[in-house]
């Protein structure tokens, strides 16, 4: 399980975006309120953030809390596209920098709140088999969540349609496990400069985590797993697929 807050609007430094909060994501590293899987996200954390048209990222498998750079550099970084990730690895051993979300491939960042249950070697070949030669050579780390990534990069390539290949993505989870939470977060950047934030709800036999959205002045909007402050935060509905672009935000069912 994870913690995750994607944002996307005005330029503003990192620090605004994810830290200068009351239930910031620091604080929803060491005391989330509404994580029912698991007590602290203390498996590393990461952002990525759009810069010329381009994603940048910072990783750290310490706990956020931990690490003493953190402040200064948020601070210091301004961006319209931003996730952020507090990560609680689903298997113990799964931890490390390839592990740690976000994921980046290209002009694509992405962000996984769930799991696929009882995820392992053998379970592992039912993603697997969907990939072609060169997106499974892409493959650096052992979770279920850069799989997931990956696959749906794959997709988008061949597609060239986002929300048709994360329904698809969705779909062959569905068909293939028992049980999986999928809550999404996927920033995007086009070739034109243009920026997109699109995130799912979605669980088969499992509670969902907990996501919401907040549209704030100025066109700018928040997804968060849990409400950052005490504005009016509009909870997300199981299956569901969010889109924020051109300014505006619509939800569809999955």
């Amino acid at each position: 399980m994870c913690r995750h807050i994607g944002y996307i609007g005005k330029k503003k430094s990192i620090s605004e975006i994810l830290l200068n909060h009351k239930h910031s994501l620091i604080e929803l590293s060491y005391k989330p309120k509404e994580m029912k899987n698991a007590i602290l996200n203390a498996d590393g954390f990461g952002i990525g953030w759009i810069n010329n048209k381009r994603f940048q990222m910072y990783k750290n498998t310490m706990p956020i809390w931990n690490d003493l750079n953190l402040k200064p550099l948020a601070s210091s970084i301004f961006s319209s596209l931003v996730i952020g990730n507090v990560r609680s690895a689903t298997i113990a051993e799964n931890i490390g920098h390839y592990n740690t979300h976000p994921f980046i491939y290209k002009n694509y960042c992405f962000s996984h709140n769930g799991y696929i249950e009882g995820f392992n070697f053998i379970k592992k070949k039912k993603i697997t088999k969907h990939f072609n030669d060169k997106f499974l050579s892409q493959v650096k780390g052992n979770t279920d969540s850069e799989l997931i990534f990956l696959l749906l990069m794959q997709f988008i390539e061949v597609t060239k349609k986002i929300e048709e290949s994360i329904k698809k993505v969705i779909e062959i989870i569905e068909k293939s496990y028992s049980s999986a939470m999928l809550n999404f977060l996927l920033a995007v950047v086009e070739d034109n400069g243009n920026e997109a934030l699109y995130a799912t709800k979605f669980s088969k036999n499992i509670n969902p985590p907990s996501l919401y959205y907040n549209k704030y002045k100025n066109n700018e909007f928040f997804i968060s797993s849990e409400k950052l402050n005490n504005r009016n935060w509009v909870i997300i509905e199981n299956k569901s697929l969010i889109t924020i672009k051109n300014k505006s935000l619509n939800i569809f069912k999955l």
